[in-house]
């Protein structure tokens, strides 16, 4: 599983424990006033009468700081009224002046909660970069591993395939930047890959004797992130050998990929028309095995006809 899939699913799991986290901090909340009354009331036995809410100042701050903005306020009403009645519990003095101490309490204890609140959402936001930043390394990482064991086979394959040594250099380093560009279209979190279309762009376009001389239809489709990077091999593929033995290396060649989704499965067809007349080859190259068989899951077809090659492409799509 992707490090970043295994997050989102950490992120909905938090999600759906939200209620039983905030019982968690409102109880906590609730402990902290009962412990400040509590510690008020062993303070009026020392100095009766004085400094009501000396108590619930750091009750306050520690109901924000342990259970949110929230529990602070909360912490912060029931203070300002418990403290409010400690101030002159016989009643006998003006509602103006216990309002004033109400209002008194209240911003003073307020003031000192909104830095509090500050600073533990900035605490927050560092943890959670800090965790982005984590699993960023290891999609890094486990992306990196992959790429050097894609690029290690293709070249092994390759040196293998039996290829003229001046031909050699061209050909793998055709194929190392085919790879190096389905990785400009991923990004380091992206759960999905590339689009279809950027892939022909970026690969099939570029290679095109004219951008008349190919044709490019379909609807928006997005990859996988782990189907990208084979897709765009065997693109590389399909245009080089067009480029050189293909509908490309003809005058009146041209080239038509189209592709659809039916059912959650993409058909991706290549069609070349007006080439010069292939025979089939006595054996399979490395570039026809690197169609068929880059694609894991996939059902790919590679066909010599009468005006040009056909290749179709059957892939189920992941739900990301």
């Amino acid at each position: 599983m992707s490090p970043y899939r295994s997050e989102i699913l950490d992120a909905v799991a938090r999600q759906r424990n939200r209620p039983a986290r905030l019982l968690h901090a409102y109880g906590l909340a609730l402990l902290i006033f009962g412990a400040g009354v509590l510690l008020r009331v062993v303070l009026d036995n020392l100095v009766p009468g004085q400094l009501p809410f000396i108590t619930f100042f750091p009750a306050v701050l520690l109901a924000t700081f342990y259970g949110g903005l929230g529990a602070g306020l909360l912490v912060l009403v029931l203070s300002a009224f418990v403290g409010t009645y400690w101030a002159d519990p016989t009643g006998g003095s003006s509602t103006v002046y216990y309002v004033f101490k109400f209002l008194l309490f209240v911003v003073l204890a307020g003031l000192s909660v909104i830095p509090v609140h500050f600073l533990m959402q900035a605490l927050a936001r560092l943890k959670q970069q800090d965790d982005q930043l984590g699993v960023i390394n290891r999609e890094l990482k486990h992306r990196i591993k992959n790429l050097f064991s894609i690029a290690n086979s293709v070249c092994q394959q390759t040196i293998k395939s039996g290829k003229p040594l001046d031909e050699m250099p061209n050909a793998i380093s055709g194929r190392l930047l085919a790879i190096a560009s389905a990785q400009d279209l991923l990004s380091a979190t992206a759960l999905s890959g590339a689009q279809v279309d950027e892939l022909v762009g970026a690969l099939v376009a570029t290679l095109a004797p004219d951008p008349t001389r190919l044709k490019a239809e379909g609807a928006a489709v997005t990859l996988s992130a782990q189907a990208t990077t084979p897709f765009a091999l065997i693109l590389h593929e399909l245009g080089t050998n067009a480029l050189k033995y293909g509908a490309w290396s003809h005058d009146t060649g041209h080239v038509k990929t189209s592709w659809e989704v039916r059912q959650e499965i993409l058909y991706f067809q290549w069609r070349e028309h007006d080439g010069p007349a292939i025979a089939p080859p006595l054996h399979a190259g490395l570039g026809s095995t690197l169609i068929k068989n880059s694609l894991p899951g996939a059902i790919v077809s590679h066909d010599l006809k009468a005006d040009g090659l056909e290749c179709t492409i059957q892939l189920p799509l992941e739900n990301e």
